[in-house]
């Protein structure tokens, strides 16, 4: 009789990768009067690290504009190290697309206010992201393409970028 291992999720850590803010105007950014229009752009990466250990990463893209002039670029990678052992097939593309990413948010969250509160810009607050209905959105693309790509014939690419 065959023993099963039983299905393992933990976080082994959650940590700041890296962080960029620049201000391409230089201190002008202090004197302009208007509020800036932001544009955030969200990615998910994960790596194998070792078996069953993934680094995932969720970067943040935030992009502060007055009169097509950018004021201020902030990039926050937030990282985890996350454990998922003997999961079944088809569970664990949920777990790095959607739990882990969950997890990150608040990091990422506290992370860009903070950045942004340290520079004296703009406040900002990340809204809350629903993982679960973007991975699914994703998935459907992707099958869309695959049944497209199978009645021409050719390729296609799916991008995992979230705006």
């Amino acid at each position: 009789m065959s023993e099963q291992a039983s299905p393992f999720f933990g976080i082994q850590r959650v940590y700041l990768k890296g962080t960029s803010l620049e201000l391409p105007q230089g201190a002008q950014v202090f004197l302009e009067q208007n509020p800036p229009q932001m544009e955030l752009n969200l990615t998910i990466g994960n790596t194998l690290l070792s078996e069953g250990v993934y680094e995932v990463v969720l970067r943040g893209t935030l992009t502060g504009k007055v009169s097509d002039k950018t004021q201020f670029l902030l990039e926050v990678d937030q990282a985890g190290i996350f454990e998922a052992r003997d999961i079944p097939e088809g569970q664990l593309g949920p777990i790095l697309e959607v739990t882990c990413p969950t997890i990150l948010t608040p990091y990422l969250r506290a992370q860009i206010s903070d950045s942004l509160a340290r520079a004296t810009l703009s406040a900002f607050f990340l809204p809350e992201i629903k993982w679960l209905a973007l991975y699914q959105q994703r998935i459907a693309a992707q099958q869309q393409a695959l049944e497209k790509t199978a009645d021409n014939g050719g390729s296609a690419r799916i991008p995992q970028t979230v705006h």
